[in-house]
């Protein structure tokens, strides 16, 4: 079933961790990522023709028509045109990093397999199921941001009888009958809905690996906090927990090296063109959007802010889910322990006292603070636009 994958916890059937990637996994197939089992020629073919018609045709033909067209935009088309142009020159180069570090991604689904393994109680596999189910639910709400700005744009373009995104189409010249704009206009928004869907996938993983990295690191910390508490247990079964403990942190930090790559290169990207496009669609919605165009881009909008805010929250709190372990190991009941398990509990707190940080593209660090820093930036192109009046002079 569709959402199968979303269903409450029972006790007989519980997700795994690698079931973070269900949906994601599905949008990867759809868009050439996924390679089956059979038919691979044809898929190579197919996924060859989707990458070549979202990646090449996509940023050509809108460089096509602003050089054709550029005398009869006004100013709402013209920016509306820049936003696009500018996610579409970003996108191949998001996709291309995802691909030529896929192999992280599988290296982290079988980390987390071997992760699960140590989730014994029904307590523990509950909390991977609900993050798991976090996950999915994640990757269907990014799936309706990015359509609904999709079809937004192409109802408000289909209502003032305008192409939406005006991309060189050498097969149909829309002004030659209604029905050829019609042709135009349904090509465009299948292209888009193509080129949106690459994109989201290659902004959401960056999120869902950082979610269910989070609650193993929770329930390393919760495993640290019973460490030395049953009295039932020798000296010698305690600091097998430990090592146990230790095994898994260990697990958790190839985990995040496996995905740092290509979060890194990813958001990189990702914060070059926010500011950027951020700054024209606030440009557009201040003094150009009419009701219909101006509900489109604030669609668009809210599909900028969740590229990257969401992922540098996570981040953010990666950073206190560290502090918090590091706490849990310091506090934790060693007073009366051999000396043996101390010189072991030592050696698991200095290595944990390394946090979990992720940098994009080994420049900056990703986080919260960042994220607005880059944000300011379309704000500051607003102000200036709009002390220099270059919005009448536009019109």
């Amino acid at each position: 079933m569709l959402f199968n994958y979303l269903r409450k916890p029972n006790p007989k059937n519980l997700l795994s961790s690698p079931d973070s990637f269900r949906y994601f996994e599905y949008g990867m197939f759809c868009m050439g990522w996924h390679t089956p089992a059979t038919y691979k020629i044809v898929y190579y073919i197919t996924s060859s023709l989707i990458f070549a018609w979202c990646a090449l045709y996509l940023p050509i033909g809108i460089i096509i028509s602003f050089k054709k067209d550029i005398n009869t935009f006004t100013p709402n088309e013209l920016l509306t045109v820049m936003q696009l142009f500018f996610n579409s020159v970003g996108m191949p180069f998001k996709v291309l990093f995802f691909n030529v570090y896929i192999s992280g991604f599988y290296k982290a689904k079988q980390l987390l397999s071997e992760m699960d393994k140590r989730c014994t109680t029904l307590e523990e596999r509950v909390e991977v199921h609900q993050s798991v189910v976090c996950c999915n639910k994640a990757y269907l709400i990014y799936q309706f941001i990015y359509t609904a700005y999709t079809i937004s744009t192409f109802l408000s373009a289909a209502l003032s009888g305008k192409l939406p995104w005006r991309i060189y189409n050498p097969f149909v010249d829309w002004r030659e009958s209604r029905s050829s704009f019609w042709k135009a206009a349904l090509n465009e928004t299948a292209l888009m809905l193509f080129a949106v869907t690459q994109t989201l996938i290659s902004d959401i993983y960056p999120l869902l690996y950082g979610l269910i990295l989070r609650v193993h690191i929770k329930l390393l910390r919760l495993r640290v906090e019973k460490l030395c508490t049953d009295s039932g247990k020798s000296e010698a079964d305690n600091e097998q927990d430990l090592i146990k403990c230790i095994k898994d942190h260990k697990l958790i930090i190839e985990y995040a090296a496996a995905i740092r790559p290509a979060i890194s290169h990813t958001i990189f990207i990702q914060f070059l063109l926010i500011g950027i496009c951020l700054g024209l669609s606030m440009i557009n919605l201040l003094f150009f959007s009419d009701i219909w165009t101006g509900l489109a881009t604030v669609a668009y909008i809210n599909g900028l802010m969740v590229q990257t805010f969401p992922f540098c929250y996570v981040c953010d709190l990666l950073n206190t889910d560290c502090e918090l372990l590091v706490s849990a190991i310091f506090h934790s009941n060693w007073i009366n322990s051999s000396r043996s398990y101390k010189s072991t509990l030592i050696y698991f707190l200095k290595n944990c006292q390394k946090s979990i940080a992720f940098t994009a593209g080994s420049i900056f660090p990703i986080s919260t603070r960042s994220n607005i820093k880059v944000a300011k930036l379309a704000f500051s192109v607003v102000t200036f636009v709009n002390q220099l009046n270059l919005a009448d002079r536009l019109t």
